[in-house]
């Protein structure tokens, strides 16, 4: 797919089903950090009611001229008894601007939230296994920024939850973290770092397979 040149958001509609009627409800388009052309709706959602995205054609047009189709999509959000909450107490970083992740057991960050008071709280979770980890916002623009050499700027910190999370249906879970009480190289969990480990090995093995199959020597990177 070709980058997006435009987007008309005057074409893009978001109902929501009150009673047996369908009003028009407010949201936001963003693009997801870090995903190229990868957009998300926020919205103000309700438990336990309908929605329905409807998408105009000509709402996205990429560098190349070409346009989107129309595009409808109904869906449906839980009733508040069908998630979990989960939240963090932060008493070493009371006074710190930071970012929590939520992550899935694949590493991949399911939802976060920005809080520079010491308590981080993450609302209608489904119902699994997550882990988290948090960075140090220092330029408070709600994203982990690399370091820099030539302005002599070190990366911003990560931190991992030690533990993995167990979150059930109409469960709110409190845990007390600080990211400093151990070293951060001992903080990632095991079943998270290892899956990472797996996939390069089962991804050197497929390219080893199609060497052997070419009939050239493979040597993997290091």
């Amino acid at each position: 797919a070709a980058p997006v040149a435009r987007i008309d958001t005057s074409l893009i509609h978001l109902y929501a089903k009150v009673d047996t009627a369908w009003y028009q409800s407010r949201f936001m388009l963003r693009e997801v950090q870090g995903e190229p052309r990868t957009y998300e709706i926020v919205g103000e959602w309700r438990p336990d009611r309908e929605y329905s995205l409807e998408v105009d054609s000509i709402a996205f047009t990429d560098i190349y001229g070409k346009v989107s189709n129309p595009y409808k999509q109904g869906f449906k959000v839980g009733s508040e008894e069908e998630y979990a909450t989960l939240i963090f107490d932060l008493p070493e970083m009371a006074d710190t601007a930071v970012v929590v992740q939520l992550l899935d057991q694949s590493d991949k960050v399911v939802k976060e939230v920005q809080t520079n008071n010491g308590t981080a709280e993450l609302f209608y979770l489904k119902p699994g296994t997550y882990y988290a980890r948090m960075f140090i916002d220092a330029n408070r623009n709600g994203i982990w920024d690399t370091g820099c050499y030539a302005e002599h700027r070190q990366a911003e910190t990560v931190y991992y939850y030690p533990e993995k999370l167990e979150c059930k249906a109409k469960w709110d879970v409190t845990r007390t973290w600080n990211p400093t009480a151990r070293e951060v190289c001992q903080q990632k969990p095991s079943a998270i770092t290892k899956q990472k480990a797996d996939k390069k090995k089962s991804v050197q093995h497929r390219n080893a397979e199609r060497a052997r199959k070419l009939g050239i020597q493979y040597i993997p990177k290091i």
